[in-house]
């Protein structure tokens, strides 16, 4: 059985929701320290589906634009609580990211409150902030169909064909 998912992009223009994530070293991360940056936030979690394929390409879009005014994080919903259902400690979600070859920042919203805050309801999903502050669109979904490794830049394209749009329009 194919797994496709069907990825959709919406323009809201709003303020960005005030919200406050975790750092996998149990710092308070507030999103406002990168105002004046184009701030792109990828939703995800360990259990996700695809999730070891869409975070090496989120990294490597990550690296095309760095040093360009662009801040990329990778922001789990798992549960922070031992015994709870998608647990997992903070090391072990750093060593997951460290193991698919994450440089970027790991940040947690175990509760889902930013996720929420945010009007998402699908994971994965990726909001873009813009330099004032304001979402600018969120791309809910990952699509695998073109997945080649051999193909690599090909791939990052087609995956994140609507991010790369935006980014590139956000950072002229």
């Amino acid at each position: 059985m194919a797994l496709a998912i069907i990825v959709c992009a919406i323009v809201t223009g709003a303020q960005d929701p005030q919200v406050t994530l975790r750092t996998t070293d149990g710092r308070t991360f507030d999103l406002a320290r990168d105002r004046g940056k184009v701030v792109v936030l990828s939703f995800g979690a360990t259990w996700v589906p695809l999730t070891d394929k869409e975070l090496p390409t989120f990294q490597r879009l990550a690296d095309r634009y760095a040093g360009r005014g662009a801040s990329f994080y990778w922001v789990s919903v798992n549960s922070a609580k031992e015994k709870e259902k998608h647990y997992i400690s903070d090391a072990d979600l750093q060593g997951y990211a460290v193991e698919l070859g994450l440089r970027l920042s790991v940040l947690r919203d175990p509760d889902q409150k930013a996720l929420r805050a945010f009007g998402l309801d699908a994971l994965p999903a990726i909001v873009i902030i813009d330099q004032e502050g304001r979402v600018f669109r969120k791309v809910i979904g990952f699509n695998p169909e073109c997945y080649d490794p051999e193909k690599d830049e090909f791939y990052l394209n087609e995956a994140y064909g609507e991010v790369i749009r935006c980014l590139n329009q956000l950072l002229k």
